[in-house]
Parts: C-alpha cells; sequence; structure tokens
C-alpha cells in the first residue's frame, strides 16, 4: 500500500470515533503508515481531500434515505474514491435490491412486496393468499429491524393499522418467518476483495427472532460448510460493480442458503472477532486507492 494515505470512515453523528470492529481496520492502516479519521457522513465536509472515503457505520442513513443518496451522488460527481462505489451503495439502500437477484437466480426468502404508491392491501388477505401463517413485516428502507415486526396466528385490527401506517411511509416487505433462523441462527459471511474472509453466526435472543445486538441477538465466528461458503459467494455473482467488502446474511433451509440480506452498503465486518481479517481489508483498500 502506498505511504502516507489520508482515509476517511464514513460514520453517523451519534457514533464517538469508531467500532470496535472498525478501529481494528483502521490500526492497520495505520500501522501501514495511513491516517484514518471518522467523519460523520453528513458532516460538512470537502471529502476530495482524502485519498478515500470508506462507507463503515453510516448507520442512520435510512432515517434520511434522500440525503444520504444526495451525499453519495455529490461524492460520485466529485471523483471521490468511495468504497463501495456510490452506485453499488445507491441499489443495496433499498431492500428490493433482492428482487434483482432473484431475477438472476439466487435463492432468496420468499418476499411479498407492498408498494407505497400501489392498490390498498390488507394484510390479512396477502397474508391468507400465500398460505403463510407466521409473518415478518418491516420497510424496504431500513436497518437494525427498525419498524420490523412479527405477527403469529391471527392478524387483528391493530396489526393492519400498523400495516397500512408502515406502508404510507413507504414500501414494505412481508416474508414468512424463516424457522431455522429462530433456531439455529442467521448466517453472515463476510467477502474482502472478492474472496471469503470468515464468517459469524449470530442468534436471537430466547422468544426473538432478530438477531442484532440491540434486541439482545449474540453473534460467535462459526466454520460453515464449503458448500455453504460456495452458495453464498454464488450470491456475488450478479454483482457488476467493483466492490471492496460485502456480507452475505442468510439462513440454511434445507441444507441450503438462503438469502436474507446482501449488506453491500455499511454492514458490521466484525474484525472484532476475525482481527487478521483487516490485514486483508487494508491491502485491498490500498490496492484500490
Amino acid at each position: 500500500m502506498p505511504r502516507d494515505l489520508y482515509i476517511a470512515f464514513a460514520t453517523h453523528a451519534g457514533l464517538d470515533g469508531l467500532t470496535r470492529s472498525d478501529r481494528i481496520a483502521a490500526d492497520e492502516l495505520e500501522r501501514r503508515g495511513s491516517a484514518v479519521l471518522p467523519v460523520p457522513w453528513n458532516a460538512s465536509r470537502d471529502w476530495t481531500r482524502f485519498d478515500a472515503v470508506v462507507i463503515r457505520a453510516t448507520w442512520d442513513y435510512y432515517k434520511h434515505p434522500d440525503d444520504f443518496l444526495g451525499w453519495l451522488q455529490r461524492l460520485e460527481r466529485e471523483r471521490v474514491s468511495l468504497w463501495n462505489p456510490a452506485r453499488l451503495a445507491a441499489w443495496n439502500m433499498r431492500k428490493d435490491y433482492l428482487r434483482d437477484l432473484e431475477c438472476a437466480g439466487v435463492a432468496v426468502v420468499p418476499t411479498a412486496w407492498v408498494s407505497q404508491s400501489g392498490a390498498a392491501e390488507s394484510l390479512a388477505e396477502l397474508v391468507r393468499a400465500r398460505g403463510w401463517q407466521d409473518v415478518v413485516v418491516k420497510p424496504a428502507v431500513s436497518a437494525n429491524a427498525d419498524r420490523t415486526w412479527r405477527i403469529r396466528g391471527k392478524i387483528t385490527e391493530q396489526d393492519e393499522r400498523d400495516f397500512a401506517a408502515l406502508v404510507a411511509s413507504g414500501d414494505t416487505m412481508v416474508q414468512p418467518l424463516i424457522e431455522s433462523l429462530v433456531r439455529d441462527g442467521e448466517w453472515s459471511f463476510m467477502f474482502l476483495g472478492g474472496a471469503f474472509s470468515h464468517a459469524v453466526l449470530k442468534r436471537p435472543a430466547s422468544g426473538d427472532f432478530r438477531v442484532q445486538s440491540i434486541h439482545g441477538g449474540t453473534v460467535s465466528r462459526s466454520k460453515p460448510s464449503p458448500e455453504w461458503v460456495t452458495q453464498a459467494r454464488a450470491v456475488l455473482e450478479p454483482v457488476r460493480e467493483p466492490w471492496l467488502y460485502a456480507r452475505v446474511d442468510g439462513c440454511i433451509v434445507d441444507g441450503r442458503f438462503v438469502l436474507m440480506e446482501l449488506e453491500m452498503l455499511e454492514p458490521d465486518l466484525f474484525f472484532n472477532l476475525a482481527p487478521e481479517a483487516a490485514v486483508r481489508f487494508a491491502e485491498e483498500l490500498g490496492a484500490r486507492g
């Protein structure tokens, strides 16, 4: 890697410094002679001063999607070296990228897409038509399971009101709950520079379905089968834009990997559980600088 690079890790205003995982990556870059500065994405900054900008913990983007998209477009216009690139990040902002991947042959969790501008449909009718009994409702633009909830059994009038309010605020997704996720957890496969790096297994708290730590979920480094790694890598084959990092999240259904989310915008890469992976991250970033 060239010496003395000036690198920004884009974060959010509510974060003091860097996450524990990103601090490990920054330490490795600094060990190689670069300077790494955490900068909230919506801060008043001349981003062209940086040799590279890496989107990391921009975890409030979904609360300000138009502003965040504008920031991505600005950096693209100014030819800032941004990783992952602006067009890929913009595509990954909305979870309907899953439709593109499904059309490309990727196995994804079955999803009913409800458009904000579409004809009104009751949640009960939607679920009944698909034969689902246990479902998860979420916005098409969200993070950390924000405004995401589970409905088991009869759909109540309150469920319908909550669903209508969510649809009124933006496009919405309804999915059947994947039992293996609750029972066995959700896998996250980290890829750096096109190669598999490491994997973790995230488990929800007892009685919950959300694997995020803010909801009581736990995470541990785990060794997946080679077949699952191959299946997770195949998820990335339709992506044509260049990229630095990717996290492929999914669960195992009947012995095969099924995609839940492809995280190429601001995923936690869990360097705290695989510190040796920070070396490859630094090397790959240097190759793109």
